[in-house]
């Protein structure tokens, strides 16, 4: 076999292997051990999360392609103090997590959803909420961010200017881990805003449906793409 030939068979492989990367390329969150909080602060002011102008999506990878979906915002409150994110928490009702995937019929959606629904993943008969608890935010640091980078190609799907790394207790099926992952926060009048984009590795949650990569095309990757759209309306005294 002569060099050429292999040179353009490696080639043909590792582009064959590209193309199986269905990942979203954004922000991966530092996964960790829940946070204990020992002294909280108490707020000046507290903004209520608009549940009809929020939003968390999500987008699943397989082997073969990817699916995408939504999860309702059921409550929700962030806390400031003279001017600064301090807190907050967030409550999702997982018995509404759904796939929305124009890429697939209406039959395919619901099947899709009630699978995701079912022991297999979030069994939300049992663990019919998950919770995101704020537990620390500071300003990004852009150049920490670029010294760690591991590729610049990043897609449409990260956040961009980010603002703040947010750090908060995230709870799915009764298990609580510790995320940090960059967000955009902004306060316009009464209005408080935050934008994130990021991937968790759900088995870290102990959701390991077929995440064995010995499943060969049937393999649904750990990865998990996460994004939150928040809008908390400022509430009065």
């Amino acid at each position: 076999m002569g060099k050429p030939f292999r040179h353009r068979l490696l080639l043909c492989i590792l582009l064959l292997f590209c193309a199986c990367d269905t990942t979203i390329k954004t922000d991966e969150a530092l996964i960790g051990d829940a946070i204990v909080q020992k002294n909280r602060t108490l707020p000046t002011d507290t903004f209520v999360i608009d549940t009809s102008r929020s939003e968390l999506t999500w987008i699943g990878a397989k082997m073969t392609g990817r699916h995408n979906g939504l999860i309702d915002i059921q409550h929700g409150e962030l806390y400031m103090k003279d001017g600064l994110l301090t807190g907050g928490l967030i409550g999702f009702d997982m018995t509404t997590v759904r796939a929305t995937d124009k890429s697939i019929d209406a039959n395919s959606n619901k099947k899709l959803t009630d699978h995701l629904r079912s022991e297999d993943f979030f069994d939300t008969e049992r663990h019919p909420t998950a919770s995101f608890e704020l537990t620390g935010i500071a300003p990004y640091d852009s150049t920490a961010e670029q010294n760690s980078r591991v590729s610049p190609q990043y897609s449409e799907y990260k956040v961009k200017n980010p603002s703040h790394r947010i750090t908060g207790n995230l709870t799915i099926c009764s298990r609580t881990r510790s995320v940090s992952f960059p967000a955009r926060v902004t306060l316009e009048d009464s209005l408080l805003r935050a934008k994130a984009n990021f991937n968790i590795d759900r088995t870290q949650w102990g959701l390991v449906y077929r995440s064995d990569n010995s499943l060969g095309d049937k393999t649904i990757r750990p990865e998990v793409n996460l994004g939150l759209d928040i809008v908390a309306v400022h509430q009065k005294p």
